[in-house]
Order: C-alpha cells, then sequence, then structure tokens
C-alpha cells in the first residue's frame, strides 16, 4: 500500500493533467481495496496516504494554474519591457554564479542586474521634457508678410528703412478635403470635311469608374497604413455630405489588389532571392457567410532586412493569408528560396529542412528572445534562481548584439566567436546540469526543454554574421496587422484576407524604406496608366520610388 501511494505522490509532482489524474486514480483504486479490509489501522493509514497523494495533485496541479494566470495578468497588464527588478544579495554570498561565471562589475547589464540600465542616473528628457520639433523642407510653407501698424512711416511722422527681419514657422493643419475633377471636353467639326475632332480621355489605372486614382490610393492608405475600417471611413466621408457606402470601398479594394497582384509577385520574388529571410504568422479571424461566426486564418509574413550588417538588398516584408497553420502553407510561401530562414519554435517550419526538399533543405535559426521569454515567465511565476540565472546569461550574450548593431557580417561573426560563443557554451552547461536536478515536467523544466531541443538552430547566429539573434524584425513588421484586426474584427471573405496580404505587404514595405505610402501608391496608378510594361515591374518597387522619400522608418 505504502509503495503505490509514494509512487502516485511522485507522478502527481508531473504538470502534465492525465498524469496527475491518474496518479489520483491509482490513490482512490488503492484506497478501495485496503478499506475492504476490517483492521481500523490499515483503513486509517490508507486513507492518510491517499489524502496526501491527492494534496499533492492539487498542488501541482494549482502551481500550473498559477503561473498560467500570473502570466495571463502579465500581459494583459503587466510592462512589455523584459527585464525584472535587480536581485539583493544577502550577506555572506559569494560572487561567484553556479557555473563559476565572474560577475563584471563594470557591466551594469552582466551579473545580477538581469540586463538592466543603472536606476541611479535618471534618463535625459531633452529640452526640460519639450523634444525639439523638426519641420522638412517638404512641407509647403505658406508665407505671410506682417508690416508695422503705421506701415513704412514712423510715428514722428518719417520714413523708416528696414534692416532686416525676423522669421516664426508654425506647423498647421488643413482637413483633408474632398474635391471633385471636372474635365470639359469642347467638340469641334471641320466645315469642309466634316470630321469630328474632341480630345481623347486621359488613361487611368482604374477605368470605367468616377473615382479617381488618388482616392483609391487614399482609401487603401487609411485602410491598410492608418488601420481604418471602411465604416469609419464611411462616416467621414458623410461628414462632408459624400455618401460613399463600405460596400463600395470593398469593391475599390477588390479592383486595385486585382491590378497590383503582378507587383506583389514581383516583390515576393524579390524577397526569395535573397540568402536570408525571416518568417512569423498571426491570426485572422475570417467570416463564415451564412453562420454569424467566424473561423480562425493565418497570415505569414516573409520579411527581409539586412540594414543591422549594412547588406546591400532593401528591407522588404511580404504578407499571405491562408486558411490554417499547416506546415505545407510555410512550404508554399518559400517555393524557389534557398538559404537560412529565422523562425520561432513552431514545428511546422521542420518540414523545410528535409532532404527531399525541391530547391534543396534550409537551414533554421531560431530566436533568442522566445527562449529569453520563458525563463523571464517561469522566474515572475515561481521566483526561481535557475530562471533568474538563465535569464541572465541570455542578456549578457544580448549586450555584446547591442554593441554589434551596424557592423559588417564579417565583424559580427568575429566578435561572436570570441565573446559570445563562450557564454554560449556557459549557459548549455548551466542547464545540461540542471537537467539531472530538476522535475522536467515543471515550468522550469519545460523553459529548459524547449531550449535544448532549438539548441543547434539557436547557436546558427554564431557561425554567420547575417544572422540575428532573434526574429523580432518580422514581429514588427506584423504589427499593423494585429492593430488592423482589432479595429475591422475579422475579413468578410477569403478575397477580403488577401487584399489585406497584399496591401499590408506594400504599405510594410513603404514603412520599412521610409517612403510615404500615399505618394508611392499614386505613383504606381501613374504608371499603370502609362502602361508600364510587366516585364519591368520590378522597377516599381517601393525603394524605386522618386516621391515620398521623407518618411521616417
Amino acid at each position: 500500500m505504502q509503495k503505490i501511494q509514494t509512487a502516485s505522490a511522485k507522478l502527481a509532482g508531473y504538470v502534465d493533467s492525465y498524469v496527475s489524474q491518474l496518479a489520483l486514480m491509482i490513490a482512490e483504486a488503492d484506497l478501495r481495496r485496503d478499506l475492504e479490509h476490517d483492521n481500523a489501522i490499515v483503513e486509517k493509514d490508507a486513507l492518510i496516504s491517499t489524502t496526501k497523494a491527492k494534496l499533492k495533485v492539487f498542488k501541482a496541479d494549482n502551481r500550473i494554474l498559477r503561473a498560467q494566470l500570473n502570466k495571463s495578468q502579465d500581459m494583459q497588464f503587466g510592462q512589455s519591457s523584459e527585464k525584472v527588478t535587480k536581485k539583493r544579495k544577502k550577506k555572506g554570498d559569494g560572487d561567484a554564479d553556479p557555473m563559476g561565471v565572474e560577475p563584471n562589475c563594470d557591466n551594469p547589464n552582466s551579473g545580477g542586474s538581469e540586463g538592466q540600465a543603472k536606476t541611479d542616473e535618471p534618463k535625459p528628457r531633452g529640452m526640460l521634457g519639450r523634444q525639439a520639433i523638426t519641420i522638412p523642407d517638404h512641407i509647403p510653407r505658406d508665407e505671410t508678410p506682417i508690416s508695422p501698424p503705421n506701415g513704412s512711416v514712423c510715428q514722428c511722422g518719417c520714413g523708416i528703412t528696414q534692416i532686416g527681419e525676423e522669421t516664426i514657422e508654425r506647423l498647421t493643419y488643413v482637413p483633408a478635403q474632398l474635391r471633385v475633377i471636372k474635365e470639359r471636353y469642347s467638340k469641334y467639326v471641320c466645315r469642309t470635311c466634316d470630321k469630328f475632332v474632341q480630345a481623347p480621355v486621359p488613361k487611368r489605372a482604374f477605368e470605367q469608374t468616377r473615382f479617381d486614382d488618388r482616392l483609391i490610393a487614399g482609401l487603401a492608405v487609411s485602410k491598410f497604413a492608418d488601420y481604418m475600417p471602411n465604416y469609419r471611413q464611411e462616416q467621414i466621408f458623410m461628414r462632408s455630405g459624400v455618401k460613399l457606402h463600405r460596400s463600395t470601398m470593398g469593391r475599390l479594394m477588390d479592383q486595385a489588389v486585382d491590378a497590383l497582384l503582378p507587383l506583389y509577385d514581383v516583390l515576393n520574388d524579390d524577397l526569395k532571392s535573397s540568402s536570408k529571410l525571416l518568417m512569423d504568422e498571426t491570426t485572422l479571424a475570417q467570416l463564415m457567410p451564412g453562420t454569424g461566426k467566424t473561423k480562425t486564418c493565418f497570415v505569414w509574413a516573409l520579411c527581409r532586412d539586412d540594414r543591422r550588417w549594412k547588406g546591400n538588398a532593401h528591407p522588404g516584408v511580404a504578407f499571405h493569408f491562408k486558411q490554417s497553420r499547416k506546415g505545407e502553407h510555410a512550404e508554399e510561401i518559400l517555393r524557389g528560396f534557398s538559404g537560412t530562414l529565422q523562425v520561432d519554435g513552431y514545428a511546422g517550419y521542420n518540414r523545410l529542412t528535409r532532404a527531399d526538399r525541391v530547391g534543396g533543405p534550409i537551414e533554421l535559426a531560431y530566436c533568442w528572445a522566445h527562449v529569453r521569454r520563458k525563463f523571464l515567465d517561469v522566474y515572475k511565476a515561481t521566483k526561481s534562481d535557475q530562471a533568474h540565472r538563465a535569464f541572465t546569461m541570455i542578456n549578457e550574450i544580448y549586450d555584446i548584439e547591442r554593441d554589434l548593431k551596424g557592423q559588417p557580417a564579417d565583424v559580427r561573426r568575429a566578435v561572436r566567436q570570441v565573446e559570445s560563443a563562450p557564454l554560449v557554451s556557459k549557459l548549455q552547461e548551466f542547464l545540461m546540469q540542471l537537467v539531472g536536478q530538476i522535475a522536467m515536467k515543471s515550468t522550469l523544466g519545460q523553459a529548459i526543454s524547449y531550449t535544448l531541443k532549438l539548441w543547434d538552430g539557436l547557436v546558427v547566429f554564431l557561425s554567420d554574421g547575417c544572422v540575428e539573434m532573434d526574429n523580432n524584425a518580422v514581429e514588427n513588421t506584423i504589427r499593423p496587422i494585429a492593430l488592423l484586426r482589432k479595429n475591422a474584427l475579422f475579413a468578410e471573405l477569403e478575397i477580403g484576407g488577401r487584399n489585406w496580404a497584399v496591401m499590408a505587404s506594400l504599405n510594410g514595405t513603404c514603412r520599412l524604406n521610409g517612403v510615404e505610402p500615399y505618394a508611392y501608391l499614386t505613383w504606381v496608378f501613374e504608371q499603370m496608366a502609362k502602361e508600364h510594361p510587366l516585364s519591368k515591374y520590378d522597377q516599381l518597387l517601393p525603394w524605386h520610388c522618386p516621391n515620398g522619400k521623407f518618411g521616417i522608418e
């Protein structure tokens, strides 16, 4: 009886709910068996041991639920910064860590400070809390000369002479206006040859519509760059006395995306010609017609951003709307790409590493930010010293990466081999040591298992200076999708999801290259109206736009 109850108590220590319930069932079955005896002492011992097993099951479940609750509260109400408070050392504590790593007293981000800046130095706030206002030169300026009240005559009656002037600039705002372009085509006839003459209608990107190309560009920018759904734009138009229904806006977006699809394909081909890309995915709800319900679809983001290592390729992002998160979608999107792909730990990308993949296997580089977040969540939930130490060691590696930002790839690789590689090895040794000391089904054990499972992909950045430590670059490009998803709630049809993907790709690439999206779309529509050849659509990508290159990246 005692052995069975002890085994049940050990099983209850695992966080898996099925294992915990199995331990509870074994303990109760053993109790029922022992209660069949007439010996009161045996019955009492069985009841006590079974109660202990139940208590351990409840404690194990409570720890998991408490950790989940803390994480949910932290995600909703906590700060987004992945930093923890500075720990105070107790008297008699040594300075050496469990792995024998001596803290660097000169570096505020090493040792026990967990990647934090010094807290005793206040951050500068500019001009007493006011930030300088820089007005770019491309902003139109309306000059208004202001003369003295008496003109060029002094109060004494004599004439005055100008010796200079003072100029004051103020940034103002002119609300958007709806205007109508009224084109008048005069008709002529020759009385001699009876020939009729009239000027031809100028070509536009979108024919057979009463809406100008610039209005369509403005609708696209408002929705996909400013995250304003169609019903809000409809309300704005109604304030000007114009009734433009949201369904009409939807049809205009369908026409615009149909025209931009070849350009979207060129953008994807240009990205996949690179040797290193980043990829991530996020959810997007799609309405199920006739049911009043939505289903969860996914938007996959394919990103290139080589600015951190001074690459020659222009940054860009392409989104793809798919019905699920299956790995086959990633394989379809990346058809024709070969090189290194930086992703999170999602197992759906593993199929890209198969030897029989068309074009050869892709090397996967995993994200250290996800690993660091795992240990941070464990520390916040359990205050584990081991999780705190692992989090600190990862931050020490990040400290080196901050100094490498903007350095060439060969310099980054050389520094990583000398400075980062020893820290990574010490972290691996520390985690392997913990494997034999803790239950791998605990929250800390799960974080360690996650890290060690992805280890081969986590250390790719040490041997390749073009690879980042994390995939934050692509996660930043997904934020506009999340904001629009929050405002618009869902895509009405699959074609609506396609419109989201195409427009978000062009607007996102404009943002990465510092190009104003409205100036870019109007320029593209002008080139389409001039019948720009499809074979040269690579010349219409955002970084070739001659207008609007004043956006702040």
